[in-house]
């Protein structure tokens, strides 16, 4: 008997993994990720038990700030938490304590058996999969492949672009601070005070670029205990550009094997910055630029961000064409 497939799609955050998600889940029928987009399951299972009142917060709480997908709509019969396939899958292995490798193979085992005769695979889109160090996927990579056939995507985004969604996301919540930025009282004052621009290259000349800017690193990670032929990339950029949209479906659907012939709505491309329509069910992405990088913002970013760049084209023999514009 095959193994049923599981797809993980450790991100990048701000390069679309929304509109990808929305994709192979909504538009393609290919994947589906149980209960929530992002379960957040094995970050618990790494550091336990750091993340427990967290995930607990995430699953229990009357109101789950994490369920940003539609459900008093058509798209809910598929997106929201109570979609018509999780009712029927139990949250019991999530929910038991402690967290184990077993459990999530547990839960992802009977999900598969509620969407079968719909999809071809079921997915994690948790973008906290990213940074999980090394040691925990060579951990537990071999078990999961004993049980399914895993495949591996990302979105790669022109990391100044992205790196500057992500320092504006900061803006848009209560102040919560994130422990990859150091707490200065600039910092501080620059997000009390919504200074998109000015906060970006003030965490620029402290060097404090997100581990999410390394796309060569993550890269290299899960291709190493994946296998580089399960692993597959798609330049953000690249994938929503209209000129290149029959050969990039094309690629995708050969990687997944599965026919991929229709992309959702993505507010980055093409790129509009602060002036992103406001498309439903991404709001995540059209508020997270506040203000806009000029011509010279994007000369002196890229000083800063030069590493990722070559580290990028040393890892994959190439920079894609549509990036540092």
């Amino acid at each position: 008997m095959s193994k049923p497939t599981l797809l993980l799609n450790p991100g990048v955050g701000w390069a679309a993994t929304t509109p990808f998600h929305y994709t192979l889940t909504l538009d393609n029928k290919y994947a589906h990720m149980g209960h929530l987009k992002e379960n957040w399951y094995l970050k618990r299972l790494c550091e336990y038990p750091k993340y427990e009142d967290h995930f607990k917060e995430i699953y229990c709480s009357g109101q789950n700030l994490y369920n940003k997908r539609p459900s008093n709509h058509p798209w809910g019969q598929y997106l929201s938490q109570k979609n018509k396939f999780a009712v029927k899958t139990s949250l019991d292995p999530y929910l038991a304590s402690p967290p184990s490798i077993e459990n999530y193979i547990s839960y992802w085992k009977s999900h598969w058996e509620t969407v079968k005769d719909t999809y071809a695979a079921v997915c994690d889109f948790t973008n906290g999969n990213y940074a999980l160090p090394y040691e925990f996927w060579a951990e537990v990579a071999p078990k999961l492949r004993e049980h399914f056939n895993v495949k591996v995507t990302f979105q790669f985004r022109d990391p100044v672009r992205r790196y500057f969604s992500e320092v504006g996301s900061l803006l848009n919540k209560k102040f919560e601070y994130s422990v990859e930025h150091k707490e200065d009282m600039k910092t501080r004052f620059l997000i009390r005070k919504k200074l998109h621009k000015q906060l970006f290259f003030h965490l620029l000349k402290q060097d404090c670029c997100s581990s999410l800017c390394d796309f060569s690193g993550a890269y290299s990670k899960f291709a190493s205990v994946f296998g580089i032929e399960n692993t597959y990339v798609t330049i953000m950029e690249d994938l929503w550009d209209k000129n290149q949209e029959k050969e990039q479906l094309e690629a995708l659907s050969n990687f997944l094997s599965y026919k991929i012939t229709k992309l959702h709505d993505n507010c980055y491309v093409p790129n509009m910055g602060s002036r992103a329509p406001h498309l439903p069910f991404l709001q995540d992405q059209w508020e997270s630029d506040i203000d806009d990088l000029e011509e010279q913002d994007l000369h002196s970013a890229h000083l800063y961000m030069s590493r990722y760049y070559t580290d990028f084209k040393n890892t994959f023999g190439y920079l894609p064409s549509s990036w540092k514009k």
